[in-house]
């Protein structure tokens, strides 16, 4: 990728989720960034294809995002040829597995991991919940989260590891490992809070503002034991986020905790939800 093909990023870009796509708020991120290494597929001088393979896990684990094709170019295989190409380029920097995530239903991705041999490690919901109504604050139930520095939560997660399948951490569609530098990387503009008992942790989130909203959203996960803390949780983001001014939300949840958002009195209706799933290949 070139800067000069930024145009036709956008281009792509303007035909995906409605023309609500967050490739224009992170092309010019990857293009700088030396961890990035962002390819397209060019037809006749056009660029319409675009994927980026980021290096985390201090250079471990390349992780694939931003996969978009031009509808027009649907069907040609050149999803299939950047996805081969980042397999190459994993292999060529040493990198000891590729992962992403796409939609439980999304046939073509999941198609493209299977012929790729990418393994499904485990499913995420995610909920979308706009226009928040500022009745919502919480009062005394915040008082049992505390917000701590990334190294604290990587030390108190260590008393109940099995909170995080797979010591994976999952935040905007993205995934790190749960090392001290996988929080130090989310830390960089998330803040985290726990809540614990004895000593013990019982649940885990964090959240920050996302850059790629006309009117901003705060994006959040939540890792709980019970239902009672991802409740307080999810209502203390809420209220972070109106506190910011921000009323548009997206929360990400393990999803044996999915129906408390069609059920619970507590919580606001969301306006669609998914599962995602986490892929993997050793390579």
């Amino acid at each position: 990728m070139r800067a000069s093909d930024r145009q036709d990023v956008l281009d792509i870009s303007s035909k995906i989720w409605g023309g609500h796509d967050y490739l224009p708020s992170v092309i010019d991120e990857w293009l700088k960034n030396p961890k990035c290494h962002t390819y397209g597929v060019e037809v006749d001088c056009r660029l319409v294809a675009i994927g980026n393979l980021r290096l985390v896990d201090r250079n471990a684990t390349g992780w694939m995002e931003g996969l978009r094709v031009h509808p027009d170019y649907r069907k040609r295989g050149y999803a299939e040829m950047l996805t081969q190409s980042f397999l190459d380029l994993g292999r060529t920097l040493n990198v000891r597995q590729l992962r992403y995530t796409t939609g439980q239903y999304n046939r073509v991705s999941l198609k493209l991991a299977r012929k790729a041999g990418f393994k499904r490690m485990f499913k995420m919901s995610a909920f979308w919940h706009e226009n928040l109504d500022k009745t919502l604050k919480l009062k005394k139930a915040s008082r049992s989260i505390t917000n701590v520095a990334p190294k604290q939560a990587h030390e108190l997660l260590k008393t109940n590891p099995s909170l995080v399948p797979h010591n994976i951490l999952v935040y905007d569609w993205k995934a790190i490992n749960g090392t001290l530098q996988g929080f130090r990387e989310i830390g960089k503009d998330h803040d985290f809070y726990c809540a614990k008992r004895r000593s013990k942790l019982q649940a885990l989130s964090f959240g920050h503002a996302r850059p790629d909203s006309d009117h901003g959203r705060w994006s959040f996960t939540i890792y709980a034991l019970y239902e009672r803390e991802l409740i307080v949780h999810f209502r203390y983001h809420l209220n972070a986020a109106l506190s910011k001014g921000i009323k548009a939300t997206v929360c990400t949840c393990p999803t044996q905790f999915e129906n408390i958002f069609k059920e619970h009195e507590r919580t606001p209706k969301f306006m669609w939800k998914m599962r995602f799933i986490l892929l993997e290949k050793q390579i």
